[in-house]
């Protein structure tokens, strides 16, 4: 999958400062670079279940295995990444899982003019209790969700990377299936077909303008007795700018128009401002300052027709020296319900610290503290997770 820009800018900045791990790989008489890694960590979470009392705590260990093939001729480039997450629950093995993904992703450049992506998913993922459609039941439950998600997207650009404007069309398809609780998963079972393009344009100071329109198909296979059918068709014209390589700062925002068309007429549409923007700022070649921001109407996963959302983020990554950096983050998320009462607003703090040991190996311990609060008495809780993490390549 594409990194965000603002992934890209921490990636680019920060880690060249305090050494992140440095995979080497390994380099195969084709050409193919092989790169594995593992992550182990250790965990506690005091309220597993997001309840608002009567919250059960559990140490977890977690172990992730991965590996990267790459072929790259510097130009054209193909990429496969396949991977384990695995989770054990010391006080509650009933949670334990194991999810996989692997992933394809190409980029060819078969002229000057033109440019393709191709990007293919698949995903086995544990919807954890307490979370997702089960939000609010927290331990009355007595397993976690299980669903699979395909994902295969495709992206064409048109125009010569010197020129000033360039074209670009998207597609993708997106598939999210469930494997157990099926008297429930049933409804939350849908497909969505996106088509979009992006017109831009460079201004010659390192800065692009863009207009970006898009229609995503959204497909419930199944209606619930009683109720009205999610499916909708989301429109959005948005207009940007990308900056880039300025001084201190380097940043993407883009505001416009969303329209959420229900095919059911007893579901009222949305009809509003979305807006999407993230700013990086470096005073210093070793500290990193963001801001993200976004506003949107999104499918819920359990009641009402479409949440209204709006995220706000802010962090600092901090390089303290070649083998150290840590970052601080606080997160705020208002979520607006349509078709029900219900209004839920999330802060989040965050902090970690990441050591170099050797080229070979990270260690990273991270806090994160949770406050959720809601109109309804069982979706409100509290949670604080605090762990340890090691990376290890080759």
């Amino acid at each position: 999958m594409k990194k965000s820009l603002l992934a890209t800018a921490l990636a680019g900045t920060i880690f060249n400062y305090a050494h992140a791990v440095e995979p080497a790989g390994f380099n195969t008489e084709s050409g193919i670079v092989i790169t594995p890694l593992l992550n182990v960590g250790v965990k506690n979470d005091n309220n597993i279940f997001s309840q608002p009392a009567n919250e059960e705590s559990s140490a977890i260990l977690t172990v992730d295995p991965t590996v990267n093939f790459l072929l790259s001729d510097g130009i054209n480039s193909y990429s496969v990444d396949a991977g384990l997450k695995s989770a054990t629950y010391f006080s509650s093995s009933d949670d334990n899982y194991l999810d996989g993904f692997l992933a394809f992703d190409m980029h060819l450049e078969p002229s000057s003019q033109s440019r393709f992506d191709l990007n293919a998913d698949l995903n086995w993922v544990t919807e954890p209790r307490g979370t997702g459609i089960t939000e609010g039941l927290g331990d009355s439950v007595d397993e976690p969700l299980n669903y699979s998600e395909q994902i295969l997207a495709a992206t064409y650009e048109f125009g010569a990377l010197s020129t000033n404007g360039k074209l670009a069309f998207d597609a993708r398809y997106y598939n999210k299936g469930y494997s157990n609780f099926e008297a429930v998963t049933q409804y939350r079972e849908y497909d969505s077909f996106l088509l979009g393009t992006t017109l831009s344009y460079n201004t010659g100071a390192a800065t692009d303008l863009f207009l970006e329109l898009s229609k995503d198909a959204i497909r419930y296979e199944k209606v619930e007795a009683g109720r009205a059918s999610l499916s909708s068709d989301d429109y959005r014209a948005l207009i940007g700018v990308k900056w880039e390589a300025t001084a201190l700062t380097t940043g993407s925002a883009k505001i416009g128009y969303q329209n959420k068309d229900f095919e059911s007429d007893s579901r009222a549409n949305f009809s509003g401002l979305s807006w999407n923007a993230g700013i990086t700022w470096q005073p210093l070649t070793y500290t990193l300052i963001d801001f993200s921001t976004s506003r949107a109407a999104r499918d819920p996963s359990v009641e009402g027709s479409y949440i209204k959302e709006s995220v706000h983020t802010l962090g600092w990554t901090h390089g303290w020296n070649q083998q150290l950096n840590t970052r601080l983050g606080v997160s705020y998320t208002k979520e607006d319900y349509s078709g029900v009462v219900r209004k839920d607003d999330t802060t989040t703090y965050s902090a970690s610290a990441t050591y170099a040991l050797f080229r070979w190996v990270d260690v990273g311990v991270f806090a994160d503290f949770i406050d959720k609060n809601s109109t309804r008495d069982t979706i409100y809780f509290d949670k604080t997770v605090v762990g340890v993490n090691f990376t290890f390549a080759m």
